[in-house]
């Protein structure tokens, strides 16, 4: 079954002469993450190595769009409505977490709080369970590939975030959030 995900992280980031915002954080990482299903239930979902560091899914963040939240999926007709930046390189693996090059143009919705940083992105779901590390899963995310980059307040993935300064620094929690946009 191919499904969307949404998962977050927060930003180390240096301000260009124009204004922009320049960084190289980390995006998502490999493990257990925890999603709402319609009916309120937890579910487990277990990201592989294999899968988060796969040649295919580190490709296809270059050259996606940040945006403002999670709108959906962005396409060619409303990107524009929605891209505040852009992910300028493929991912690259740094022990347990994905990073890739960034730039934000539209900084406002950072001013507003949103600091912290979510993958949108479509998976298939092998829904066979089993245990990471200790850790229990109920399915697989196989197949991920990015369609945005979101800015958001909260981010599931827990380390996801932007590189601000200290006095724009943010502290999270892992976080349980649906698995689908409210």
């Amino acid at each position: 079954m191919n499904v969307n995900r949404f998962d977050r992280i927060p930003i180390r980031a240096i301000t260009t002469p124009e204004g922009f915002i320049e960084d190289s954080p980390i995006l998502s990482r490999t493990g257990v993450f925890l999603y709402r299903d319609g009916a309120g239930r937890v579910r487990r979902e277990f990201r592989p190595p294999e899968e988060v560091f796969s040649q295919d899914h580190l490709t296809s963040l270059k050259g996606k769009p940040i945006t403002n939240g999670h709108p959906g999926a962005v396409t060619a007709q409303n990107a524009k409505a929605h891209t505040v930046g852009t992910v300028l390189t493929p991912g690259r693996q740094d022990g347990d977490d994905l990073r890739a090059d960034i730039v934000i143009h539209d900084t406002s919705p950072i001013a507003e709080g949103k600091k912290e940083l979510s993958l949108g992105y479509t998976v298939d779901l092998d829904e066979t369970p089993g245990e990471f590390n200790g850790e229990r899963y109920d399915a697989i995310q196989r197949n991920l590939r990015v369609n945005h980059l979101a800015l958001v307040e909260r981010g599931r993935a827990g380390n996801a975030r932007l590189s601000l300064d200290a006095a724009d620094a943010v502290t999270t929690e892992e976080t349980t959030m649906p698995m689908e946009k409210v």
